[in-house]
């Protein structure tokens, strides 16, 4: 959760308009929208009435009002203490990614762009797929590397970012084994109840992603049934092992899984969707480290290694 969606929220509830509130923040009304949604969605309650004019707060969001006021005002009292805490060695490169480019693309990505670029220091952190986008428009991250789907909306604001396709990807359906060794579920002759699967939480990206696969299915494709969801694919691998179901994963998280023998692929095919990895950035920024980045990666993406996650 960002604090800036809390400085919104009360400017919001202060002015009731939502472009005099974007104003007084000094940002787009699109984005000031995409902030105040960002909170609710985090909360998981819907804090302004949009249908009256102006906006007023709801009952929940009476109730968190006194709740942000506070946060706001105990941050601002420990804020001298937290900047003289401030280590002096900010990384040069603040990176952010989803966790499973994190954990599996980015550490050989990032070594090619070392070699290129030269060496520097660096933080990589990943968040949920719309804080990430907040934090680099609130140039919190220089850099985010994510997952996209064309079919997908992805909320970027192309006049406020740069972007560069890194490569592609495909978000495979696999199906966990059963005690025999066998996979547990085969989509050509489906249980009773239908295939199980866990799912992907409903704030992520992929969520969407796999709401569009389902959205190309047809009355003669098998029944899916989501037991369980999760927004990280770490952890869904997990709960897939353990309880023997099915789920959705891309190549690059699923790809040690399938080789170990711990999940195989299922459906031929039928039910996988490409996906594509983009890195992105502020178009304004100054840093001469990222522009020399940003340069290298125009003529050389740096995506050799993405092969080695090829599964069919």
């Amino acid at each position: 959760m960002d604090t800036n969606w809390l400085t919104d929220f009360l400017v919001l509830s202060k002015q009731g308009n939502f472009s005099q509130a974007a104003e007084e923040r000094n940002i787009t009304q699109s984005a000031f929208s995409r902030r105040i949604k960002a909170l609710e969605t985090w909360l998981g309650a819907e804090l302004f009435d949009r249908s009256s004019y102006p906006v007023t707060l709801t009952q929940e969001g009476q109730q968190f009002h006194d709740t942000a006021q506070n946060v706001l005002r105990e941050l601002e009292l420990n804020r001298v203490e937290f900047q003289r805490r401030k280590s002096s060695s900010t990384p040069d490169l603040r990176l952010a990614a989803a966790t499973s480019l994190a954990l599996s693309f980015v550490p050989d990505w990032l070594s090619q762009v070392k070699a290129a670029c030269g060496d520097f220091s660096v933080s990589i952190d990943t968040y949920d797929f719309y804080e990430m986008i907040e934090m680099l428009a609130d140039r919190k991250m220089d850099l985010v590397l994510l997952y996209f789907q064309p079919q997908v909306p992805a909320f970027f604001e192309h006049h406020e970012f740069e972007s560069i396709k890194l490569g592609e990807d495909t978000m495979h359906l696999c199906t966990a084994l059963d005690e025999t060794g066998s996979p547990a579920f085969d989509v050509d002759n489906p249980p009773r109840g239908g295939l199980e699967y866990v799912g992907y939480g409903q704030t992520g990206y992929f969520s969407k992603v796999e709401d569009l696969i389902f959205s190309k299915m047809t009355a003669q494709d098998p029944t899916f049934v989501c037991t369980s969801q999760s927004g990280t694919c770490e952890f869904m691998k997990s709960l897939a092992l353990m309880d023997r179901k099915m789920l959705w994963l891309p190549a690059c998280s699923a790809y040690e899984s399938v080789r170990s023998g711990q999940f195989a692929l299922a459906g031929d095919g039928r039910y996988d969707m490409d996906l594509e990895i983009w890195v992105y950035k502020k178009r304004d920024t100054t840093s001469p480290l990222i522009q020399k980045i940003w340069s290298h990666l125009k003529t050389d993406p740096c995506t050799g290694h993405l092969s080695g996650f090829q599964l069919r």
